[in-house]
């Protein structure tokens, strides 16, 4: 059996779950379509997160915005 890795939050850090809509399109007919993706982050407050979720996101190719930004209830990822 594989080593399980445990993941937690560094100290003064929380999970935020971050909701990101992505306007990209249906690669089959070329239509607009809306792709909702949630992001699991972890950083200090939601500004550090917005920033986070911000440079992992530039470059992209479509419009993109964040929807929504909450504390995680999370504590461990395994």
């Amino acid at each position: 059996m594989e080593d399980m890795k445990v993941m937690q939050p560094s100290e003064g850090n929380k999970f935020y779950m971050c909701t990101v809509v992505i306007d990209g399109e249906n690669p089959d007919n070329g239509k607009p379509k809306k792709i909702k993706e949630v992001h699991l982050v972890e950083a200090t407050n939601v500004t550090n997160c917005e920033h986070k979720v911000t440079e992992q996101m530039s470059g992209t190719m479509f419009s993109w915005r964040i929807t929504n930004m909450a504390e995680s209830k999370i504590q461990f990822v395994y």
